[in-house]
C-alpha cells in the first residue's frame, strides 16, 4: 500500500510538472529565439548556403562531394524546423499574449516547413545534380514572389508581439537593431 502510494504521488507530481507553464525566459526562448533556425530562409542567402554544398575544388580531394549534400542539408533544416514547432507546439500557456505570440510563432514555422519540404528540396536537387542556374533561379524568384510576402508577415507579427511580451517580463533581449 505504501508503494502504492508513492508511485501515485510521483505519477501526480510528473503531471503537475508538465502541466506547469514554462518561464517567461525559457518560453521566449522556444517561440521567438528559435526562430533564429529559419533565418536563412530569405531565397538569396538559403539559396548561395545549398549551391555552397556542392562546390569542389580539383586540387583538394577532400572537397569531393557524393551527390546529394544540398539535398541532406535542406533534410536537416527540415528535421530541425518539426522539432523547434512540436517543442513550441507542447508548450503550456494560459497567458493572452503568451498564446497569441505562441499561436504566430507556430503559423510561421508551419508557413517555412512547406517551402523547405517542396521548392528548397527541388533546389537542393538542381544543385546536387549541377541543374541549370536558369532552372534554380526559377524556384528562387517562386518562393520571392509566392511565399516571401506571407513569410515576411509572420516574422513581423512574432517580433512584435515579442518585444511586447519581453517588455512586459523584463527579459533583457537584444534586437539587433
Amino acid at each position: 500500500m505504501k508503494q502504492l502510494l508513492i508511485i501515485i504521488l510521483m505519477l501526480s507530481s510528473l503531471f503537475f510538472t508538465a502541466c506547469q507553464s514554462p518561464s517567461p525566459d525559457k518560453f521566449f526562448g522556444k517561440v521567438v529565439l528559435n526562430t533564429n533556425l529559419i533565418a536563412d530562409f530569405v531565397p538569396e542567402r538559403y539559396g548561395k548556403h545549398l549551391e555552397q554544398e556542392t562546390v569542389e575544388f580539383a586540387d583538394m580531394p577532400s572537397t569531393k562531394k557524393v551527390g546529394d549534400e544540398a539535398q541532406k542539408s535542406v533534410e536537416i533544416k527540415i528535421q530541425v524546423v518539426e522539432k523547434a514547432l512540436k517543442d513550441i507546439k507542447e508548450l503550456n500557456v494560459s497567458e493572452a499574449e503568451a498564446k497569441a505570440l505562441k499561436e504566430q510563432s507556430i503559423a510561421l514555422f508551419e508557413k517555412v516547413l512547406p517551402v523547405y519540404k517542396n521548392e528548397y528540396t527541388a533546389y537542393a536537387k538542381l544543385c546536387d545534380r549541377k541543374g541549370s542556374a536558369e532552372e534554380k533561379q526559377a524556384l528562387l524568384q517562386k518562393i520571392e514572389k509566392n511565399d516571401m510576402p506571407e513569410i515576411n508577415s509572420a516574422f513581423d507579427n512574432v517580433y512584435t508581439l515579442g518585444k511586447a511580451y519581453a517588455e512586459k517580463h523584463n527579459l533583457n533581449v537584444n534586437w539587433g537593431n
